[in-house]
């Protein structure tokens, strides 16, 4: 058995028991604004938002992150996390 799998894009990377979580719409809660508003003072677009909140992401925008964490005052930590699978 092989430690490689395709991936969405069709290449073959190594397997890895695990998964990114997105943990932007707490954060948004917890800032109390609403995605259109972070939508509308960060300059991303509504629906990117949207997909970072659902998790509904592929590649990582790093500028996002950053944009996130600045305005929204945390860490990239409070955004994302990596769960292994037990």
């Amino acid at each position: 058995m092989s430690k490689f799998e395709k991936n969405s894009v069709g290449n073959y990377l190594l397997k890895v028991d695990g998964d990114i979580i997105f943990k932007l719409k707490e954060v948004i809660d917890k800032n109390k604004i609403t995605k259109y508003h972070l939508s509308k003072i960060t300059n991303i677009r509504y629906d990117t938002i949207c997909n970072y909140c659902t998790g509904n992401v592929s590649l990582i925008n790093t500028e996002y992150l950053k944009i996130f964490c600045s305005v929204l005052d945390c860490q990239i930590a409070d955004i994302i996390e990596f769960k292994k699978e037990s």
